[in-house]
């Protein structure tokens, strides 16, 4: 359990770092991007309770709230949000706690979503149930999981052994460099994620389905597609990080699966 809790403040430290350099203007894009690649309008998100696990630097609550959420509730090992966006709203809660273990009774929200989260955590699994057992009966559950196969993930596998496994880079050197190179903080955000968060694995969307949903009693699950490839190019003329398109085929073969997006309702 030591183990685990010493995991666990690890990635909450490192996510809490990058989420603090971010100006206003990529945590603003950097919300809208993930509302994007979830499928979320307001159609679902209107007047319902929702539930953001793994919220981080609360980019997606807040978008979430312009959405019309009735509530809205994230939940992190380090929420990091930009409080002073949230003064105008009374409807909006930030909550310190693991998904291994969320603090809320079975059947609380109308929607639960987790982006970019399950596949660093200590047991995506337990994670996954816990997500599906506060979501109430015909509620929706997106998860948000890094896809396997692919040049990039194959390379990225050879540079953690470097980092994570061996440690022969530490993530202090590498962050000095990136700040002697005056490397923008998404860019920041980025090489420290994919290189020295403590676990990343990677799934099929198939293992999506059945490990995440389904084994939780989630049903009628989807992929959600990508962004398409012209928001895809306003995000990155706004200097903020998107998944590619996986229906293309040199998308397929540089990133696999790429990000991927699975929505289901829960029985």
């Amino acid at each position: 359990m030591n183990n685990v809790n010493h995991i666990e403040q690890e990635t909450g430290n490192l996510y809490n770092s990058c989420f603090l350099a971010l100006s206003d203007e990529q945590w603003h894009h950097q919300g809208e991007l993930l509302g994007e690649q979830l499928g979320l309008d307001e159609a679902q998100v209107k007047d319902k309770s929702c539930l953001d696990g793994g919220c981080g630097h609360g980019a997606l609550v807040y978008r979430l709230l312009n959405l019309g959420a009735q509530k809205v509730t994230g939940v992190d090992l380090e929420p990091t949000p930009k409080i002073e966006k949230f003064s105008l709203f009374s409807n909006v809660e930030f909550v310190k706690a693991s998904l291994t273990d969320l603090p809320f009774p079975d059947n609380s929200f109308d929607l639960v979503v987790s982006s970019g989260v399950l596949h660093h955590t200590v047991d995506p699994s337990r994670c996954a149930a816990e997500l599906a057992r506060v979501l109430k009966p015909g509620g929706r559950l997106i998860i948000g999981v890094y896809g396997k196969h692919g040049l990039f993930p194959w390379l990225l596998s050879l540079a953690r052994l470097l980092t994570v496994k061996l440690k022969i880079f530490k993530c202090q050197q590498i962050d000095q460099a990136i700040s002697r190179f005056k490397l923008d903080p998404i860019w920041r955000y980025q090489v420290l994620d994919y290189l020295f968060v403590p676990l990343l694995r990677r799934y099929a969307p198939g293992e999506v389905k059945r490990n995440f949903l389904l084994a939780h009693g989630i049903t009628d699950s989807v992929r959600v597609s990508n962004i398409t490839k012209e928001k895809g190019k306003r995000f990155t003329r706004l200097n903020t990080s998107y998944s590619y398109d996986y229906r293309t085929l040199k998308s397929r073969i540089l990133f696999g699966h790429g990000f991927i997006v699975i929505s289901g309702t829960k029985k």
